[in-house]
């Protein structure tokens, strides 16, 4: 009697681990590795479909959405090679996956290229072609997994039902056992198998605790104590299980504060907002402190632009050489460079942002709460900085690209355009808040004559030279611009005509004495000025009735300041 119930004990205790190890996982493993074999060929789809559309229009727009589509596809092939522990799915998975390496080796990579190798149709038939054989892999392995899945669920099937059949059978014979010697049973055998089959279903519902102590044959006892053995390893198991799905959830987290602030410098042109999301991301990552470092100008070393306990650095505070410490390591040699404290350095990583072939910046990561900077953290904060590299280099373009928009290159002061964008503002706020406000237009006297003289190059020199003047002469409320030639305009928002006028007179004095040469005037300026409301309602006739006011000064013998409709000195 006492073998029959240890029979039943271990066929429930074998139902119970084979379902936890060997049937349930594998189920499971296959059930995500089906999934994982539609997410990945749909993110091959969308890349596909991407690069299609990139080569028959040449948007950029498309290739950037293929090369989104790539963590996607990174993470359902991770997915997928779990597939490679069921030896019957193998084969059909290491095919599929090299033909998807083939098709994002030979035509993938290469339709970045506008106009691909050998012709768009061409190519075009091309990927179709091996995107086909792709397919027909992908096809194959669902097949395959499909038919696996369905042969684990029988085989778990015919196991329930074989171990049910044993266990009525096992019954049986306990039962006929049981008729002949019930009441020694019930006191050395049912009650403690009562107990250890409790402590099983115990351990089969998650209550992972210890039997209590067997009062029986020393079998009932060692088949106790193997419990408590196996409790304690299922219980270290899980905790190690729940450790690795803490640690997994944690790069997660990581990557979809990646994914976030990706998103949200994706449409973002302004640098400082960019720099910004990459610190607070990189800290989120990392749980410390981060400093980013942008190159100079010239490139011979770096300036701090952000810190994550202090925010942004003004200009030039703080700087690091190339070749010196951590951050001047990483930027020299474009890798990641490690502190070391036994040479005075700090305990920090820095991680190149990579553009190209070319070092623009470093992310300086301290280490934080959960420790050293390293491992799965390491990992995401490169993937930051490849990302953030990028974003910060096209803000840093954009804003060289708008200064140059709206200012002349030879003399550094705002350019005509802007002129127009200005004065639109001041006019609407004039007219809002009922003051005047006023346009100068100056011209230099006689510069063909110089330019002609002396060369075109000394002329620049002259032209540079007075949109000094003019901006070291400028007050609140005003402000010089070139307006073309040598026409320069001036903005006065504050003041009435008669401090326009006095600003036009000082202005045209400072030319007369500063260049004059000895005994030789290089040149003199002619001024015309208009006010809001008295003289136009808008900044185009402002702007006119200056440049007519600026014509009667040099007609009536230039050197002169006219105001329009009268004329001033």
């Amino acid at each position: 009697m006492s073998v029959a119930a240890l029979v039943i004990v271990l066929l429930v205790v074998f139902r119970a681990l084979y379902s936890a190890a060997v049937t349930a996982p594998a189920a499971d493993r296959l059930q995500a590795g089906l999934l994982a074999v539609e997410d990945s060929h749909q993110a091959m789809l969308a890349m596909d479909s991407s690069l299609r559309g990139y080569l028959a229009t040449g948007d950029p727009f498309f290739a950037d959405e293929a090369t989104k589509a790539s963590p996607e596809l990174a993470v359902a092939n991770g997915q997928m090679i779990n597939m490679l522990e069921e030896p019957a799915l193998r084969q059909s998975v290491l095919q599929l996956v090299v033909a998807q390496q083939r098709w994002r080796t030979e035509w993938a990579e290469r339709a970045r290229q506008v106009p691909p190798p050998g012709g768009v149709e061409a190519f075009l038939l091309q990927g179709k072609a091996i995107f086909d054989n792709y397919q027909g892999r992908k096809d194959d392995t669902r097949a395959v997994t499909l038919t696996a899945i369905e042969d684990n669920q029988q085989s778990a099937l015919r196991m329930q039902w074989g171990i049910a059949v044993l266990l009525v059978l096992v019954g049986l014979g306990t039962l006929a056992v049981a008729l002949r010697g019930r009441r020694r049973l019930e006191r050395h055998v049912v009650a403690p198998v009562d107990g250890l089959l409790a402590s099983v279903r115990g351990i089969s519902e998650g209550r992972l605790h210890p039997p209590e102590p067997v009062a029986g044959s020393a079998e009932l006892v060692a088949l106790r104590d193997g419990l408590a053995d196996m409790t304690v390893a299922l219980r270290h198991q899980r905790e190690e299980t729940m450790a690795q799905a803490e640690r997994l959830q944690a790069q997660t987290d990581r990557l979809r504060t990646i994914l976030i602030m990706t998103r949200e410098i994706a449409g973002s042109l302004n640098t400082r907002y960019v720099v910004d999301s990459t610190v607070q991301a990189a800290v989120a990552v990392t749980d410390g402190r981060v400093l980013l470092w942008l190159l100079d100008d010239d490139g011979s070393g770096l300036e701090l632009a952000y810190d994550s306990e202090r925010g942004a650095i003004p200009p030039l505070e703080r700087q690091c050489s190339l070749g010196v410490g951590v951050v001047g390591r990483s930027a020299r040699y474009g890798q990641i460079s490690r502190g070391d404290p036994d040479t005075d350095d700090e305990a920090a990583v820095a991680v190149p942002l990579v553009v190209g072939a070319r070092v623009i910046g470093v992310l300086e990561c301290f280490d934080g709460s959960e420790g050293e900077v390293d491992g799965q953290s390491l990992s995401a904060v490169e993937m930051l900085a490849t990302l953030a590299g990028s974003a910060i280099e096209a803000s840093r373009l954009h804003a060289a690209t708008e200064r140059l928009s709206q200012f002349d290159p030879l003399t550094q002061l705002a350019n005509r355009r802007r002129l127009g964008a200005d004065l639109d503002t001041a006019v609407a706020n004039a007219k809002r808040h009922g003051h005047p406000m006023s346009v100068i237009m100056l011209d230099l006297d006689h510069f063909k004559e110089l330019n002609d003289r002396y060369g075109h190059q000394q002329g620049d020199v002259v032209l540079q030279e007075v949109a000094s003047t003019l901006r070291a002469s400028m007050r609140d409320g005003e402000t010089a611009y070139r307006y073309g030639g040598e026409e320069f305009a001036i903005l006065v928002t504050q003041g009435g005509p008669d401090d326009a006028a006095a600003l036009a007179e000082r202005l045209r004095e400072r030319v007369e004495t500063d260049f004059k040469r000895g005994g030789r005037q290089l040149v003199t300026a002619s001024f015309g000025i208009a006010t809001l409301p008295e003289h136009a309602g808008d900044g185009e006739g402002l702007v006119s009735e200056a440049d007519r006011a600026l014509y009667s000064a040099k007609n009536s013998g230039r050197n002169r300041v006219h105001r329009a409709g009268q004329l001033v000195g």
